[in-house]
């Protein structure tokens, strides 16, 4: 009992010392003759050898088991970890937040600082780039990261004189190798096998976080191309597309008036000069959408605000797109004493000529388009085109305003930027710009606009 109690609190050696030391006890006091170390009796012998034998295997099985549970118990402890390390891992979302988590656990759970090198995105080196901390970071620490990372069959690297020493380990993937991991240890001690054991499981878990980030990245940039290379094809297909028309009327036209016989008719030639006219005016519309979409988007347009009446801007144009039109009866209706705006009056005339010209192209010839204008709330002022065309169906709705965008089934006469343009264009005014079908037939679009703006503004976007 005195030998099971003892092995709670001592080692090995001591125990089998005091299984000893409890035999040479019971043979002085209890074994006859009393107070010497003789045993005359072989029952005694016996008893005393067995007692020994029982004493020092129970210490040694106290000891495995209370050994074993302290091992269990610290696996216990380093699975919670590694398991806690994992979940933070799976909620990062980006390569940067994975090596970030990576840093706080290696310096909480290990008391180490990091730093990591990925390989490069193409090429079969590593990126000079360095993670985690980056000051541990030279030439000497790359040179000796490169060179594992093209050994990879080494299973460690060390540079002993380098101080601090930083110890490369290999970041490897089933099918490659992502990168190296360094580390620095407190006071440049090389860790021990159980404590190299247990961070090598956190350099697996690091491995597998990267592999995935990376392959969503990979994934993400090959959906980009895709679509670069689609929106590119679309391009490329609607503009040689449109400006196949004009060209050709173009063409036509320089042709018959090259021709003696059509040129001496003045009635010919006034014709031609109309279809020349309308020719110039569709690759200039569809020309300047191209100029306007790009200086949207690079950033580069700036807007020059003054006040203007929105009986005036209507008027205007109306006027420049009447031969478009011509087709069409145009209709305004425009509220007395309308507030004026604030607004970059050429921006704001090319955004209403854009859905003028995507109504005059989807409703049948002859119908009335009406522009209305009108007050709509305090501070706001509305535009609406109204059209008697067949409208949109609602699947399609939500995406009109969007690049390069037509509606599928609809007939030629656009690139599907001009809607796109015009909420641009209404939104750099702080404005807002809505599509709908009306339940008694036809299409509306409606532009709302401030008349509370600073005078004299200059906005770059």
């Amino acid at each position: 009992m005195a030998i099971s109690l003892l092995s709670l609190f001592l080692g090995r050696g001591a125990l089998i010392f005091a299984a000893l030391l409890n035999s040479v006890v019971w043979n002085f006091f209890f074994i006859k003759p009393l107070f010497t170390l003789r045993v005359h009796s072989v029952h005694d012998m016996v008893a005393l050898s067995t007692n020994l034998i029982v004493a020092i295997t129970a210490s040694a099985l106290i000891s495995r088991i209370r050994k074993s549970q302290v091992t269990l118990q610290n696996s216990q402890e380093r699975l919670i970890l590694l398991h806690t390390f994992l979940e933070s891992l799976n909620h990062a979302a980006s390569i940067k937040e994975v090596v970030n988590k990576a840093a706080e656990a290696i310096k909480s759970n290990f008391n180490a600082e990091m730093i990591l090198y990925l390989r490069e995105k193409k090429g079969d080196g590593l990126s000079p780039k360095a993670f985690g901390n980056t000051s541990m970071h030279d030439d000497v620490s790359f040179r000796l990261a490169m060179s594992l990372f093209q050994d990879v069959s080494a299973k460690n690297s060390t540079f002993p004189g380098k101080v601090p020493v930083i110890h490369f380990f290999p970041l490897t993937e089933p099918r490659k190798t992502l990168g190296i991991i360094g580390f620095v240890f407190p006071e440049d001690k090389s860790p021990g096998k159980d404590y190299l054991i247990f961070l090598k499981s956190f350099i697996v878990q690091i491995a597998s976080a990267l592999y995935r980030e990376i392959s969503v990245d990979l994934m993400k940039e090959k959906e980009i191309t895709a679509e670069s290379e689609k929106l590119f094809q679309t391009i490329l297909n609607s503009v040689s597309h449109e400006l196949r028309t004009p060209i050709s009327i173009i063409a036509a036209a320089v042709a018959n008036l090259n021709d003696s016989r059509t040129a001496s008719s003045e009635s010919v030639r006034m014709q031609i000069g109309k279809e020349l006219e309308e020719a110039s005016i569709r690759l200039n519309h569809l020309v300047e959408n191209i100029l306007d979409m790009s200086r949207i988007e690079s950033g580069l347009l700036r807007m020059n605000l003054q006040f203007c009446d929105i009986t005036d801007l209507i008027g205007i144009v109306v006027k420049e797109v009447n031969t478009g039109l011509k087709d069409h009866d145009i209709r305004i209706r425009v509220e007395d004493n309308l507030p004026w705006i604030q607004a970059d009056i050429n921006l704001l005339k090319q955004a209403v000529i854009n859905v003028l010209h995507n109504a005059a192209i989807y409703t049948p010839p002859g119908s009335p388009i009406t522009v209305e204008a009108f007050y709509d709330s305090p501070g706001k002022v509305g535009i609406c085109i109204i059209d008697q065309g067949p409208g949109i169906p609602e699947t399609y709705l939500s995406h009109l305003f969007e690049k390069f965008y037509r509606v599928p089934g609809s007939k030629s006469g656009g690139i599907g930027l001009g809607l796109t343009i015009t909420r641009a264009i209404i939104e750099l005014h702080g404005g807002q710009v809505f599509a709908e079908n009306l339940s008694k037939g036809g299409f509306q679009v409606s532009i709302i606009l401030n008349t509370e703006t600073k005078y004299g503004q200059q906005q770059e976007i």
